[in-house]
């Protein structure tokens, strides 16, 4: 309980990294805008909500227990030629590229414990871009990223 109360009243926009806000803000010059997420379905949507997320993707937020198994619904939701997916699990990015192969662009920022953990990325194919700081990809441009799909 004394957790979970915690992170009810926990501040989350002190969490996010540095300029994630602003790759949203540009991304969104190339396309839609939207988050795709998985976890808890109580504390996930508030640290989306807490953290500014939610507004600044104009609420356009999608939670799942395990999103790489809604891409059916994703792309119901937001038809595309193309999608750029920014995750910081490889294990993800493997299997949406899977799915969707060149129509999306995979993006493994190298932040966050789960990008750290070296064992686990090392199991699955190199994604599409590999930056260190979520705030490098204010250098890509569209052209850039669709023409690094593998």
């Amino acid at each position: 309980m004394e957790v979970s109360y915690f992170l009810m009243d926990y501040h989350f926009a002190n969490r996010l990294f540095p300029c994630s806000l602003d790759v949203v803000e540009r991304f969104k010059q190339f396309g839609e805008a939207a988050i795709l997420s998985d976890g808890d379905m109580i504390f996930q949507p508030l640290k989306v909500e807490r953290s500014g997320l939610r507004e600044a993707v104009d609420g356009k937020v999608m939670i799942y227990i395990h999103k790489e198994n809604e891409l059916d619904d994703v792309e119901a939701r937001y038809p595309a030629d193309h999608y750029v997916l920014i995750d910081d699990k490889v294990r993800i990015l493997d299997a949406v590229k899977k799915a969707w192969g060149a129509r999306v662009t995979t993006v493994f920022p190298r932040q966050g414990h789960y990008a750290a953990d070296s064992k686990e990325t090392a199991k699955y194919p190199t994604p599409d871009v590999t930056v260190d700081r979520i705030d490098q990809l204010l250098e890509y441009d569209l052209t850039r990223l669709v023409a690094a799909t593998s």
